[in-house]
């Protein structure tokens, strides 16, 4: 069995891996390593920014 990883945006462990465009079921972020390497970029596989999902995720946007 594979050990899951916590996505980046929301922390869930539902990711088998990084950089696989894997989309969580829990807040739909696309794992993008662009984004991933540089959390303030924006329009990549997602349009909002890493950063700017997390926040809104956890309710601070």
């Amino acid at each position: 069995m594979t050990e899951l990883l916590p996505y980046p945006c929301c922390k869930s462990l539902e990711i088998s891996e990084y950089g696989g465009y894997e989309i969580c079921p829990v807040c739909n972020w696309e794992d993008d390593p662009v984004q991933s390497a540089d959390p303030d970029y924006s329009g990549g596989a997602n349009k909002l920014s890493l950063n700017q999902a997390r926040a809104c995720h956890h309710g601070k946007a």
